[in-house]
């Protein structure tokens, strides 16, 4: 299938939900497996057909240091279970535009290079808009169902160390150091959560 097709089909399936409430689309995988791109690409085939399409990722609802690093920098446990303010993802983002929700929500809780949480203008949902949302752990099992409609996008983990070492070897200091860091921490990471949650 060609890629314009799949996103066309994707697309399609989504326009088939009939929810009464805005349309949260997740798309999760493995770090560096392309979640990105893939919900950057769906948005805009959304958009060609004249759909309001708002996008953010689970990136923009870190925790500040303190907590994300409480089990060592390179802890591929605490990049598992610390990187993430899920209470306020779901609080402030997913739960106000699902169902019963009162369609005010933020698309951001946290300032990741200033390490400071933000209060952004609450903003309100059109109940027509779709949200996409992309983010390695976003199926755990109490997000889940918290999402009208998941991609997973599976992806094998040695392309995505290569790809993501490539990224992150300025960030690392070296394509060597960040390679490291993903076969440390980030894929041990990816691991647990395909282990535990079956995304």
């Amino acid at each position: 299938m060609l890629r314009t097709d799949l996103f066309s089909e994707i697309a399609d399936r989504i326009l088939c939900l009939e929810k009464g409430h805005p349309i949260r689309v997740g798309v999760s995988g493995i770090t560096s497996s392309g979640k990105t791109t893939l919900a950057n690409e769906l948005a805009e085939e959304l958009r060609k057909r004249k759909i309001e399409v708002i996008r953010t990722s689970i990136d923009n609802f870190h925790n500040p240091k303190k907590i994300r690093y409480r089990q060592g920098k390179e802890s591929p446990l605490g990049y598992y279970e610390d990187a993430h303010d899920y209470d306020s993802f779901k609080d402030k983002f997913l739960l106000p535009i699902g169902p019963g929700g009162n369609l005010h929500y933020q698309l951001k809780s946290f300032n990741l290079a200033a390490d400071e949480y933000v209060f952004p203008d609450i903003k309100i949902a059109n109940k027509d808009s779709i949200f996409i949302v992309d983010g390695t752990f976003l199926f755990k099992k109490d997000l889940y169902n918290l999402f009208d409609f998941r991609i997973f996008v599976e992806t094998d983990f040695d392309i995505a160390r290569k790809r993501g070492a490539k990224r992150e070897q300025h960030t690392f200091g070296s394509y060597e150091k960040a390679e490291e860091m993903f076969l440390k921490r980030y894929h041990v990471a990816s691991k647990l959560y395909l282990e535990q949650h079956l995304p």
